[in-house]
C-alpha cells in the first residue's frame, strides 16, 4: 500500500521554484523577529512554513541541543504554524500547501515523542470534540479541522462520521473538552445540528459549539441557532475559523460568558443580512394558488423516452468520464487553488497549468493503472403526475413485481403511448413548497393529475466504487495530507462527472434539445436545458425520499447500500431526479 501512495509529482517544489525570485522568502521572514530567533529557530520555522521534509531530521537533533523537545514543539513549530495560518487567512497560501506544512509539522512532532519524557504528559493549548452529525457520512471538511487544530497544539477527539449527540457528550465529559465540533455536508445536517442544540438545553448544558459544513450558513448560524441556544455558538466556514475560534474560547472564563456578550459580539443584524430574504414576500393565499395555477398551465412538450424501467450500466469507459470533470470546480472549489488576491491573472494562470493540471494527470494516471475507480450506474424512465406537493410514480397494471426492476416489456403497447387506465399508482414522493417568494415545488415541473396527461421523469443512481474511500483514508491515517486533500476532492469531482455523463445520456435519449456551443472547457459536455435535483440539498432537502428511489432502482445490484438515516454508500455516490423542462431552476425551500 505504501509503494501505491507513494506522490510521483510533488507541487510545492514546483510552487517554491516558480516564487523563488517573486519575493516568497521575504514574506516568511517578515513574520520572523529577527532579533530573537536563532538560526536554527528560522531554519525550523521556515521549513514548517514551506512544508519541506528535507534534513528535517538532522535540524531538529541540532536544536535538540539547545532547547528541550517541548520547547521545540511549542515555541519553535507552532510558530512556524502560526505563519502559515497568518498566510493562508491573507490569501497568500493555499489549502493543499497549508496541509504539507502540517505534514511537516506532523513528521517534526513524531519524531521529537521519542525524546520526550514518558511520564511527562503533554501540554495542549485546548480540546475539542469532533464529529461528523448523525445521518452523515461525509467526513472531509471534518478532517481538515483535525489537521489544523492537532498540528497548531490542540487536542482533537475526532469520533468520525454518523455520530449521535450522546456519543459527543460522553466525549466532552470525559475529556473535559473546552467545546464540541459539529460537521455535515447536506441540508438534513443543518436540522440535526438544530436538534442538538436543542438536547443541550434540555441537559443543561451550554458548551461552545463550532459548527461548520456546505450547507450551512452565517446567517442560519447567527440569526437562528445562537438565538436558540443557552451557549456560545460559532459559525465555522473553515478548518482556520475553527482555529480562531478555539483560541477565542480558551481565553474566555466560560462561567462568566452571558447572553449580552454573545450578542455584542457574535450577532450580525438583520440589516446585514437582509439580501438572503426573498425578493417578494406574498401573504395572500390567493396570491399563492394564482403563482402556483399559472405556473401548472405552462405548455412543454413531453419527451418519448427510449424505454420505461430501468437499465443498469457497468461496462462505463472509465477514462471517458474524466472529460466529463468541471476542472474549475475541482481546481478552485476542492483543491483551493482559487484567485489569490496578491498575485496576476497571468500568475494564476501559471499555478493551474504548472502546478494543478500536472497534478490532475498524474493522479488520474496512479488512479486509471491502479483501477481505483469503477464507475457504475443504474437509470431509468417512469410514467409520472403531479397531486399537489406530491409527485405520483405509476407502474404499469400488466406488470407483476419481478419485471419491474428491468426495462419493462409491455405486450400490445407502446412505450411512448401509456393512457391513465393502464397503470396504477405505485409509489410517491412528497417535497416541500417554499413558503413565500414563488412557492415553488419540484411536483409543478411535472403535469398535474387533474390533466390525465402522463408524463416522464427521469431518475439516476450512480457510484465509483468503494476503492477512492479505502486510499482516501489511507492517505489521511498516514499523515499524507495534501494528497488526501487532492484525492479525496478528485474522487468527488470525479463522482460528479459520472452523474454529469449519465445525465447527458438521459437528455440525448429523450433527444431533448440543447444549446449547441459546447462549453469550452467540458470536451464532451452540453449546455442543456433541465436540471439535476439530489435528495438532501435546497430544492428538495428530504432526504428520506432516497429510500423510494432506492425502491425503485434497487441500486444495491450495483453496490450501493442505504443507511438508517439515508445515506449512501459508498460516500462516492450520488443520486437524482432530472427535470428536462426549460424553465427548471435551482432553488431553495427553507
Amino acid at each position: 500500500m505504501d509503494k501505491k501512495l507513494k506522490c510521483i509529482y510533488d507541487p510545492l517544489e514546483e510552487l517554491i521554484e516558480y516564487f523563488k525570485n517573486k519575493g516568497i522568502s521575504e514574506d516568511f521572514v517578515s513574520h520572523e523577529r529577527e532579533t530573537t530567533l536563532s538560526p536554527i529557530d528560522k531554519i525550523l520555522i521556515n521549513q514548517i512554513v514551506e512544508g519541506n521534509k528535507t534534513n528535517l531530521e538532522k535540524n531538529l537533533t541540532n536544536a535538540l541541543k539547545i532547547y528541550s523537545p517541548l520547547e521545540i514543539i511549542n515555541d519553535i513549530l507552532l510558530t512556524g504554524m502560526k505563519i502559515v495560518g497568518e498566510l493562508f487567512g491573507s490569501g497568500k497560501m493555499q489549502l493543499p500547501f497549508v496541509l504539507q506544512s502540517a505534514e511537516c509539522m506532523k513528521f517534526a512532532v513524531e519524531f521529537l515523542e521519542q525524546f520526550i519524557d514518558k511520564n511527562q504528559e503533554p501540554i495542549y493549548k485546548g480540546t475539542l470534540i469532533l464529529a461528523t452529525v448523525k445521518g452523515d457520512v461525509h467526513d472531509i471538511g471534518k478532517n481538515l479541522v483535525d489537521i489544523i487544530l492537532t498540528n497548531n497544539g490542540y487536542r482533537v477527539i475526532n469520533l468520525g462520521i454518523k455520530c449521535p449527540l450522546e456519543k459527543m457528550i460522553d466525549a466532552y465529559l470525559e475529556y473535559k473538552a473546552d467545546a464540541i465540533g459539529m460537521s455535515g455536508l447536506l441540508v438534513k445536517s443543518t436540522l440535526v445540528m438544530k436538534e442538538n442544540l436543542e438536547i443541550l438545553n434540555k441537559r443543561n448544558l451550554s458548551v461552545p459549539v463550532i459548527l461548520g459544513g456546505a450547507a450551512l450558513t452565517k446567517r442560519y448560524v447567527e440569526s437562528e441557532l445562537q438565538n436558540l441556544y443557552n451557549g456560545l455558538v460559532f459559525y465555522a466556514k473553515d478548518a482556520f475559523d475553527g482555529l480562531r475560534y478555539m483560541s477565542e474560547i480558551k481565553e474566555l472564563n466560560r462561567n462568566i460568558i452571558n447572553n449580552d456578550y454573545k450578542q455584542s459580539i457574535y450577532k450580525k443584524t438583520t440589516v446585514e443580512n437582509n439580501t438572503y430574504f426573498p425578493r417578494k414576500i406574498i401573504n395572500s393565499t390567493a396570491k399563492k394558488e394564482e403563482i402556483i395555477e399559472q405556473r401548472l398551465k405552462v405548455e412543454y412538450k413531453i419527451p418519448k423516452p427510449p424505454f420505461w424501467g430501468c437499465r443498469i450500466l457497468s461496462n462505463i469507459n472509465v477514462e471517458e468520464i474524466f472529460e466529463y470533470i468541471d476542472q474549475k470546480v475541482l481546481f478552485a472549489g476542492r483543491w483551493n487553488y482559487y484567485k489569490r488576491k496578491d498575485i496576476s491573472e497571468e500568475e494564476h494562470k501559471n499555478i493551474i497549468e504548472n502546478i494543478a493540471k500536472p497534478k490532475f494527470n498524474e493522479l488520474k494516471s496512479f488512479i486509471l493503472k491502479e483501477n481505483l475507480f469503477i464507475p457504475k450506474a443504474i437509470y431509468g424512465y417512469y410514467p409520472c403526475q403531479s397531486d399537489g406537493d406530491d409527485l405520483i410514480i405509476y407502474k404499469p397494471i400488466a406488470l407483476n413485481e419481478n419485471e419491474l426492476f428491468s426495462s419493462w416489456q409491455i405486450k400490445n403497447s407502446s412505450i411512448s403511448l401509456f393512457k391513465l387506465h393502464e397503470l396504477v399508482e405505485w409509489k410517491r414522493i412528497k417535497f416541500t413548497r417554499q413558503k413565500s417568494g414563488e412557492y415553488l415545488c419540484l411536483s409543478d415541473f411535472f403535469k398535474p393529475k387533474n390533466t390525465d396527461v402522463i408524463d416522464v421523469i427521469p431518475m439516476q443512481i450512480v457510484t465509483i466504487g468503494d476503492l477512492a474511500s479505502k486510499y482516501a483514508k489511507e492517505f489521511y491515517n498516514q499523515n499524507k495530507f495534501s494528497e488526501y486533500l487532492y484525492f479525496h476532492g478528485l474522487a468527488v469531482e470525479y463522482t460528479e462527472a459520472l452523474a454529469e455523463y449519465i445525465h447527458t445520456l438521459i437528455i440525448k435519449e429523450l433527444k431533448i434539445e440543447t444549446i449547441e456551443k459546447i462549453i469550452s472547457r467540458f470536451p464532451k459536455k452540453y449546455s442543456y436545458l433541465g436540471k439535476r435535483y439530489s435528495f438532501g440539498y435546497p430544492s428538495c432537502p428530504e432526504l428520506e425520499n432516497t429510500k423510494i428511489l432506492f425502491e425503485i432502482l434497487r441500486p444495491e445490484r450495483i453496490g450501493i447500500e442505504l443507511t438508517e438515516q439515508f445515506q449512501m454508500i459508498p460516500e462516492e455516490s450520488t443520486n437524482a431526479l432530472i427535470v428536462y423542462r426549460e424553465d427548471a431552476r435551482y432553488f431553495s425551500v427553507n
